[in-house]
């Protein structure tokens, strides 16, 4: 990696870091953040009301006078975020998840991009760790003629709607009195990207690879999702169709946005209510999946829904033809097809991902 200069007085970046039972995770991160090379940094980090030792490891890194600590009781990931933005005093906010680490020039390369080409909104590439290994991604392609509508539309496709991997401008934030929506407890991250991003010109990229986004966390939020995300889920196509109607993409394509969205969560939700077949038993599940199925929201897209993906074909069928015991069993079958399949990858590649984690 190169270094940059910036010809102008260094601003402020603020890092915010929420924290919620990190203890396995936090020393990694905050190192990573501590040995960046851009120094004039404000690092706040909202303990949100853990059980663990993470506070009694933040305490260690204290003696940085940049680290602003706050605790909180458990209010939720988006409370804590708001209380990192309201207590910021940087010009430039980067958000960082607490099981996640970044490499050395990532704020510095951020702020010199987000400053050289005077952008509203920079992103980077990330590395994403799993258990399946270690893959690079970059979830936009970002030119000069990029425009409100095409950001949107990029947003809303894979893990383009996280904070992370992100720097975002405070004035934005404060001209618009942009929050994390407290009343969502997943996705509200791609609620909140999509609003300031309704508020840009210009955006930007780099194209190299400086977070690393963790998901070898299984205790995190999104590792978590269940048949009580439903109604959450829906609120958050809700909130996302009304942004997307006042930037006026077309209604064509807000349709096939919430289609895609909400066809994506009728799968995951059976998939995972099938899990637990052989705790709950056939008929709870088949109750279970009913009640999404009736749901009303589910019910205005069902028959618009459709996959390229040879796999989700059988089920999506299925679904339609309310034959649940059937997809009960062709989900519960593929997911031990799966785990299987991740068992094997587990053997070889489990050391390398966990040691790149550390690096």
């Amino acid at each position: 990696m190169h270094s940059y200069e910036i010809d102008t007085k260094l601003p402020r970046v603020t890092i915010i870091i929420p924290v919620y039972n990190s203890a396995e995770f936090i020393s990694d991160c905050l190192e990573s953040v501590l040995q960046q090379s851009y120094k004039n940094l404000e690092i706040i980090i909202i303990n949100d009301g853990s059980t663990d030792n993470s506070e009694k490891i933040i305490k260690t890194y204290m003696k940085d006078k940049r680290i602003k600590y706050l605790s909180q009781s458990n209010r939720g990931p988006a409370e804590a975020r708001n209380a990192g933005i309201n207590f910021a005093s940087g010009e430039y906010l980067v958000f960082i998840d607490a099981d996640d680490t970044i490499e050395q020039l990532y704020i510095e390369s951020l702020l010199v991009k987000i400053h050289n080409s005077k952008s509203d909104l920079v992103c980077s590439g990330y590395i994403d760790l799993s258990e399946y290994g270690i893959k690079k991604h970059i979830d936009f392609e970002i030119g000069e003629e990029t425009s409100v509508h095409d950001f949107a539309e990029m947003v809303c496709q894979g893990t383009g709607g996280v904070l992370w991997s992100k720097i975002f401008k405070k004035e934005i934030i404060i001209k618009h009195d942009l929050q994390l929506d407290k009343d969502l407890y997943m996705s509200e991250d791609l609620v909140f990207v999509l609003r300031y991003a309704s508020h840009c010109e210009s955006f930007s990229m780099i194209n190299e690879f400086l977070y690393k986004y963790n998901r070898l966390n299984q205790n995190s939020i999104s590792s978590n999702v269940s048949i009580h995300y439903l109604e959450n889920y829906i609120n958050v196509c809700s909130r996302i169709e009304k942004i997307l109607t006042e930037i006026k993409l077309s209604d064509e394509k807000i349709t096939g946005i919430i289609n895609k969205r909400m066809q994506e969560t009728l799968l995951q939700l059976v998939i995972r209510e099938s899990l637990n077949l052989d705790k709950i038993g056939l008929d709870i599940t088949v109750q279970n999946i009913k009640r999404i199925y009736n749901n009303q929201v589910i019910q205005m897209h069902i028959e618009n829904y459709r996959t390229q993906k040879i796999i989700y074909k059988p089920l999506i069928m299925l679904i339609k033809r309310q034959n649940f015991k059937l997809g009960i069993f062709y989900s519960f079958s593929l997911n031990k097809i799966i785990k299987f399949k991740k068992n094997l990858l587990n053997g070889w590649i489990s050391y390398e991902t966990k040691t790149t984690l550390r690096n």
